[in-house]
C-alpha cells in the first residue's frame, strides 16, 4: 500500500455489527481508512454522493460491510471498471442473496458451510485474515464471536449469552466513538476478551438501575394497534433501546396481547420492528413496505412508513 493510499469503508451505523467492521478496519489500515456510517435507506446517497465528490480517486480499495447498494446502483458500479475493480463488499442479510450477489465482487452469506449464522463483522473478519491484512488473535476470536452472536439473535442459546449482552450494553452506554476507541483498545491490549470487574459492576448498574427505569417508561406509552392482520405495540423510541423493549415485554402480560414491535426511531430515519411471537415473521412485513432484515428484527423507512401510517389503526 502506497504512503498516499487510503481505503474507504461504508458500513453499518446504529449496531454493534457495524461498528464492529469499524474496529475490525482501524485495526489493520489506522488513519488510511475513512469510515463512513450509512443506515439501511441512505447507504446509496451517501455512496453516490462521494463517489460524485471524490470518484473515489484517493482510495485504493472500498469496502462495504455488514451491507450491500442496492441492485440498480450495483449495476452502476458494474458497469464502471474503474469502480469495480477495487470495491468489495461483504453482506450477510439473506433478503439480498439471489439478487446483489450475481456480481462476482458482492459476497452475501447468511450461513457458513457449518449451518452458523454471520454476521458483517465476522464476514470481514475472515476476509481480511485470509489476505493476510490482520493477524487472527484469540482476543479477536472471541470479540467477533460475541458480536457474531448478538447481531444474529443467537446469543440467548449461547453459553457466551452475558458476555454477548454485555457487548452491546457498552455500545448502549457508551456513544458510537467511545465504544469504538475503547474496544479497539481493549482487543489490542488484551490476550483474550474478557470483562473486569469494573466493567461489569460499570455495565451492572446500568443494567439494572438505570436501563430498566428507561425501558418501562416507554412500555407505558406503548398503544395496542391493528398492522397488516397483527397486533403491534406501537411507540416512539431512542435507537438503542429498541431490542431491550421487545426483550421485557416477552416477560409482561402485554406482551402477550401482541405480534410484533412498531417502533419509530427518534434519532434515526427508519422504523423498527421486533418480533414478540416467535412465529411472526417481521422481515416479510417490512418487506413490503420498502424495507427489509431479519425474521426477528427488520427496519422500514420512516418516509414509506408515514405514506402508509393509516394503515395502523389503533384500538380502543
Amino acid at each position: 500500500m502506497a504512503e498516499d493510499e487510503k481505503i474507504l469503508l461504508f458500513t453499518h451505523g446504529i449496531d454493534i455489527d457495524g461498528y464492529g467492521c469499524a474496529i475490525l478496519a482501524k485495526l489493520v489500515w489506522g488513519d488510511k481508512v475513512d469510515v463512513i456510517f450509512a443506515d439501511n435507506y441512505d447507504l446509496d446517497d451517501k455512496f453516490v454522493h462521494t463517489w460524485g465528490e471524490t470518484q473515489f480517486k484517493d482510495y485504493s480499495q472500498i469496502y462495504v460491510t455488514d451491507h450491500c447498494p442496492t441492485y440498480a446502483l450495483c449495476n452502476m458500479i458494474d458497469r464502471t471498471p474503474s469502480l469495480r475493480e477495487k470495491i468489495k463488499v461483504l453482506d450477510h442479510h439473506d433478503t439480498r442473496i439471489g439478487k446483489q450477489d450475481k456480481f462476482d465482487w458482492v459476497q452475501i452469506i447468511d450461513k457458513n458451510p457449518n449451518g452458523m449464522k454471520e454476521c458483517g463483522t465476522s464476514l470481514f473478519y475472515k476476509y481480511l485474515v485470509e489476505n493476510d491484512l490482520l493477524k487472527e488473535t484469540k482476543a479477536l476470536d472471541e470479540f467477533v464471536d460475541l458480536t457474531r452472536l448478538f447481531d444474529t439473535w443467537t446469543w440467548k442459546d449461547s453459553e457466551k449469552k452475558d458476555d454477548a449482552k454485555m457487548l452491546d450494553s457498552f455500545a448502549s452506554v457508551l456513544n458510537k466513538e467511545k465504544y469504538i476507541e475503547y474496544m479497539i483498545d481493549k482487543v489490542k491490549n488484551n490476550s483474550t476478551f474478557k470483562f473486569n470487574n469494573y466493567e461489569k459492576a460499570y455495565l451492572k448498574n446500568y443494567m439494572t438501575v438505570e436501563l430498566p427505569k428507561k425501558i418501562d417508561e416507554y412500555i407505558s406509552k406503548i398503544q395496542v394497534v391493528n398492522f397488516e392482520g397483527k397486533k403491534a405495540g406501537y411507540v416512539e423510541v431512542l435507537d438503542k433501546f429498541k431490542n431491550y423493549i421487545g426483550e421485557r415485554l416477552k416477560t409482561l402480560p402485554l406482551g402477550e396481547k401482541l405480534d410484533f414491535m412498531l417502533m419509530p426511531i427518534q434519532d434515526r430515519t427508519t422504523v423498527s420492528l421486533r418480533s414478540i411471537k416467535e412465529d411472526c415473521d417481521v422481515g416479510a412485513i417490512a418487506s413490503k413496505f420498502g424495507g427489509g432484515g431479519h425474521k426477528g428484527a427488520a427496519s422500514i423507512p420512516k418516509w414509506n412508513f408515514m405514506k402508509i401510517k393509516n394503515n395502523v389503526v389503533k384500538e380502543h
